[in-house]
């Protein structure tokens, strides 16, 4: 444990642990992402989203929208964002 290298690792691991995967963190987060909508809950709010089965931003009708994992990138809650306009649109899981 007199080694320098090693405790610098560990702590290295610990510091990223604790950024990507700490509850507190994932709580602060939960919250608003349940408040988005669903995918099929956007569609029924917006039905001209839905063009050429791909959905678009109901904002400014861009088609490339981008998942993002809610708490890092491996995330399995995902919300669907706009890159032109930035918006969050809808969640899946």
């Amino acid at each position: 444990m007199s080694n320098p290298l090693f405790l610098l690792i560990v702590l290295a691991f610990v510091i990223f642990y604790w950024v990507y995967y700490c509850d507190g963190r994932k709580r602060a987060n939960r919250a608003g992402w349940q408040a988005l909508p669903t995918r099929e809950q956007y569609l029924a709010q917006h039905p001209d989203a839905l063009v050429d089965d791909q959905i678009t931003c109901h904002h400014c009708h861009h088609r490339d929208l981008q998942p993002q994992g809610l708490v890092h990138l491996a995330d399995f809650r995902h919300q669907y964002v706009c890159p032109h306009c930035r918006q969050v649109l809808f969640r899946t899981q």
